[in-house]
């Protein structure tokens, strides 16, 4: 009778450790995909728990100055031209001219810009002034620089067009402006009447 409660007795905390013969459930594995996020996302502080995409600035801000570097000013090694002339006709019309330049990204991520020009007329805009730029290899931005001068204004000289970049060097664009007497329509219609058909 001893050898058989002695067998028991070990027997007992072996069995305590034996595996079941029912696995225990997952409660992960039962969770639809959305419980799932929320539960990963949910675990730490709450400041962290969100999920954001790329957002882009709203507002200029107060400290931004758009200053030209010194490889374009000094040496000339600007990032990019463009020209932009505006006849007599076209101020009298109120449609000004407009030219594009593009900017390259060239930055590891997604960084935000602030568009524009170290001394301008106010009648000379850049679009859009704010965005942000893609990574190197991604897409180039393009910004549009419009010149609509009021009636009887003179003006022929280059403008510097600054993107500045809060984490990264700045990037300067030459607009060549002529305004005023001299300065040929531009062309609306590059065809003829017989071509319509």
């Amino acid at each position: 009778m001893q050898s058989i409660l002695l067998a028991l007795a070990l027997s007992a905390p072996a069995a305590a450790f034996a595996p079941s013969a029912q696995p225990r459930a997952s409660v992960v594995r039962f969770m639809d995909e959305d419980a799932l996020k929320n539960k990963i996302l949910n675990a730490g502080p709450a400041e962290f728990n969100k999920i954001g995409g790329v957002e882009v600035a709203t507002e200029m801000p107060a400290d931004i100055k758009f200053e030209v570097p010194i490889p374009a000013k000094v040496m000339g090694r600007w990032d990019g031209e463009c020209a932009i002339t505006v006849s007599e006709g076209e101020m009298k019309a109120g449609s000004g001219n407009s030219a594009t330049v593009n900017v390259v990204p060239d930055s590891m991520g997604y960084e935000e810009y602030y568009a524009g020009f170290e001394d301008a007329p106010e009648w000379v805009t850049v679009e859009p002034a704010i965005g942000k730029l893609d990574r190197r290899g991604g897409a180039e931005t393009t910004l549009t620089v419009t010149a609509c001068p009021p009636p009887g204004t003179s003006f022929s000289g280059e403008l510097g067009l600054v993107c500045v970049l809060p984490d990264d060097i700045d990037k300067a664009f030459k607009v060549t402006l002529t305004v005023g007497d001299g300065v040929a329509t531009s062309d609306f219609d590059a065809g003829s009447d017989a071509d319509m058909g």
